[in-house]
């Protein structure tokens, strides 16, 4: 029955994500998550047409709870250094809760799609708001001066972003040690930039 279907979907994503966590998007057949479930493959691609869209959904509510705890941080933390870190911390946890979703990512045939391009800028686009408002409460608490928050926001981002790419690209096999290494470099990046902020002097035409 229909009220039954956001039920059913839950357990189903539920058991995907334990799956996907343990052995990745790749290893992961819709044979297992129904054994696991105890129905039938075919009642699976009742909820789940493909693999692509039940991985889509996971990430969804994955991203979902990140997205919750990263905001926690910009209204729990007293000032923009211990915000803008926290954020990190929290990436950093679930990194290694979902180490296996993080670092290895769907093959090409599952990723090269348009549903999961618009996922991910959505993504994109949620964390910079996050970070947007950092900043901005930070200005009105009297903490940094009077400057382009969305700006300053998207260029610290962009180089966080980049420096995580980094680290894809020269760790083909990235492991916990190396992932503690990147986020405790990017809390680094982060105590530089907002002391530089702090004593920003803005040129004209430049907020």
């Amino acid at each position: 029955m229909k009220s039954e279907t956001p039920v059913k979907e839950e357990l189903i994503t539920e058991a995907a994500l334990r799956r996907f966590t343990h052995f990745g998007f790749n290893k992961t057949t819709f044979s297992e998550i129904a054994k696991d479930l105890g129905i039938s493959q075919q009642s699976l691609y009742y909820y789940f047409p493909d693999k692509k869209s039940l991985i889509i959904k996971v990430a969804a509510n994955v991203m979902a709870s990140l997205t919750a705890a990263m905001q926690e941080k910009v209204y729990t933390c007293n000032n923009l250094l211990d915000r803008l870190t926290g954020i990190v911390e929290v990436k950093k946890a679930f990194f290694e809760k979902y180490f296996m979703l993080a670092t290895e990512g769907p093959n090409e045939k599952l990723t090269d799609t348009d549903e999961l391009h618009c996922f991910v800028k959505q993504m994109q686009s949620e964390q910079l708001t996050i970070f947007i408002s950092a900043f901005e409460k930070a200005i009105a608490e009297g903490e940094v001066r009077q400057i382009n928050a969305p700006k300053k926001a998207a260029l610290l981002l962009n180089a966080l972003n980049a420096m995580q790419d980094n680290y894809r690209n020269t760790h083909i096999i990235p492991d916990h040690q190396t992932i503690r290494k990147l986020f405790e470099e990017q809390k680094e990046l982060i105590a530089i930039y907002v002391s530089g902020l702090k004593n920003y002097q803005a040129g004209p035409g430049h907020p």
